[in-house]
């Protein structure tokens, strides 16, 4: 999506161009006023501007300096000259220069449209050719095994991707994993020498074994890999396609030949420890987050704190084990999505962890207080991350629960836990819209104060420690009102005040709210009031 600025000093030519064309039919998202070429300037300085149509003749810089600042700083943006048949001449040579094109005044909306559609199709054609483009995917490429890496954990964790979009992001990642598609894990864990090294040995030390693995299986199985929360080392192993079907009468014998292979060549060229454990076989996506934790478990009970031991997780996921409610510890966390005011998907993570509740371990007094310590606990971190305690946020019956009268029942916790998440909620949401509230006073404030001085974006940033693309939004957002729209009324109110109060000439009062051409500023004022400042005085 591509934005437009629109430049005249004469304001009903760019409120015409700015609302009477579509131009969100030719992908342009947003259009720009500026009513200067200084107005333009501080919206370039600000915002990612690709096409400018200006005028040449204006007070203060004219359309063909501002095309020359253009060209020195913006050098992607496109400018298109309106000029009256008097400027033609003198137009001609800088827009041979510098311009995409010019336009002869008067002009008919339907030709402005055909030009700019024209000019649309260039930007579009050197997006797709730019070298900053193809410098982007190049850095993807140089960073593909460490977004491999975060999906893998992200999965191992238990995030939930919809099938299309995990397959789309596999594609994109080239890991060549199909649905159903057989799998097994094979967990590392460095010991001794290595744990003791620092941070950089370590990391190059991982970064050795990965190679490692990837030479020994490379004849037959492919990799995909990580380090998880435990820094073990997990792998994720599959027969390359053309070995297929080898699956099951060769491939663990195999994997299992290749896996000693490799804890036997980390000791002998790494000289370091570390113990394996190879679990059985898998359908990817569906068994990849059970046959992770089953694996985990066997490597807790089979391993625990001996050294250099290799061992098998065989019949594992055949064997019971211990209950959980995975809703609950799943990534993201309940306390990550309250976090970062992810409020729909912190309902559905509460609905998701009910419905699991009911369907397992609805009548299980153990699980429902584990349930309402968990979610009591996320409550207090998020009213402490704000200043706040509990207390102070949500009502009396939800913070004060001595004797756990929620965990009477399922329903009853369920109904304290989203009146809670509510009441947050609520908090939060008022929270951040008294902060915008406040920073636009601020910025009112700013400008009233400084009306006949400097109201410039950039010295309205300054006073206000905000960036001057979020003031420009957050005003129009909150008051539904341009800044610059604002500001420009208060000037007009100001003028009126002066003409009417006071004995200074018209020229004093232009300069004092910042118009060093007076006889722009009787044209503005005539503009905006229908009469001169003599007039109206």
């Amino acid at each position: 999506m591509l934005q437009l600025l629109l430049v005249d000093d004469e304001i009903n030519i760019v409120e015409s161009m700015a609302t009477k064309i579509q131009w969100s039919e030719l992908g342009i998202e947003s259009v720009f006023r500026a009513y200067s070429g200084e107005e333009a300037l501080e919206i370039l300085k600000t915002t990612t501007i690709d096409i400018v149509i200006t005028d040449i003749r204006m007070p203060g810089i004219d359309g063909l300096a501002l095309m020359e600042l253009i060209k020195n700083r913006w050098k992607k943006t496109k400018v298109i000259l309106l000029s009256g048949y008097a400027e033609f001449e003198f137009a001609k040579k800088a827009i041979t220069n510098h311009a995409y094109d010019y336009l002869l005044k008067p002009i008919s909306d339907e030709h402005i449209y055909m030009k700019v559609k024209e000019v649309v199709g260039v930007l579009l054609k050197e997006q797709a050719n730019d070298l900053s483009y193809q410098k982007a995917l190049q850095t993807m490429r140089e960073h593909l095994p460490k977004h491999r890496a975060e999906l893998l954990n992200e999965l191992l964790q238990g995030k939930k991707l919809s099938y299309a979009h995990l397959f789309e992001k596999l594609t994109m990642l080239q890991i060549p994993l199909t649905d159903a598609e057989p799998f097994a894990l094979m967990i590392v864990r460095l010991e001794d020498e290595f744990v003791e090294k620092d941070y950089y040995s370590l990391s190059l030390l991982e970064y050795a074994v990965g190679n490692m693995a990837e030479e020994i299986f490379n004849d037959t199985f492919r990799l995909w890999h990580c380090k998880d929360v435990h820094d073990y080392l997990v792998y994720v192993v599959s027969l390359k396609q053309e070995n297929n079907s080898k699956l099951p009468e060769y491939a663990n014998a195999y994997f299992e030949e290749r896996a000693v292979q490799l804890q036997l060549d980390i000791k002998r060229y790494l000289k370091g420890k570390v113990s394996i454990l190879i679990s059985e076989w898998g359908g990817f996506p569906e068994d990849l987050t059970k046959l992770y934790h089953s694996a985990l478990s066997a490597f807790r009970k089979r391993v625990g704190n001996q050294r250099e031991i290799f061992t098998l997780a065989n019949g594992i996921m055949e064997v019971e084990r211990a209950p959980y409610l995975q809703s609950l510890y799943e990534a993201p966390l309940l306390v990550h999505l309250m976090e970062a005011a992810n409020w729909k998907e912190s309902s559905d993570r509460l609905i998701s962890i009910f419905d699991e509740l009911k369907q397992k371990w609805g009548e299980s007094k153990e699980f429902l207080i584990e349930v309402f310590f968990s979610i009591y606990s996320t409550l207090s971190y998020i009213a402490h991350k704000n200043g706040k305690e509990l207390k102070e946020i949500v009502s009396t019956d939800l913070y004060d629960v001595v004797g756990l009268v929620p965990c009477r029942s399922v329903a009853s916790l369920q109904n304290w836990a989203f009146q809670a998440l509510e009441q947050i909620r609520n908090y939060m949401t008022q929270e951040t819209v008294s902060t915008r509230q406040y920073e636009v006073g601020q910025i009112k404030e700013f400008v009233q104060n400084n009306l006949t001085s400097d109201v410039s974006l950039q010295a309205i940033a300054e006073y206000t420690h905000m960036h001057p693309v979020n003031i420009s939004k957050l005003f129009k957002s909150e008051t539904g009102e341009n800044l610059s729209d604002y500001i420009f009324k208060l000037k007009m109110e100001k003028a009126c005040y002066l003409l009417k109060n006071s004995r200074l000439k018209n020229y004093e009062i232009a300069l004092q709210l910042g118009y060093q051409n007076p006889n722009y500023f009787i044209k503005v004022f005539k503009k905006y009031f229908g009469m001169t400042p003599q007039e109206f005085r």
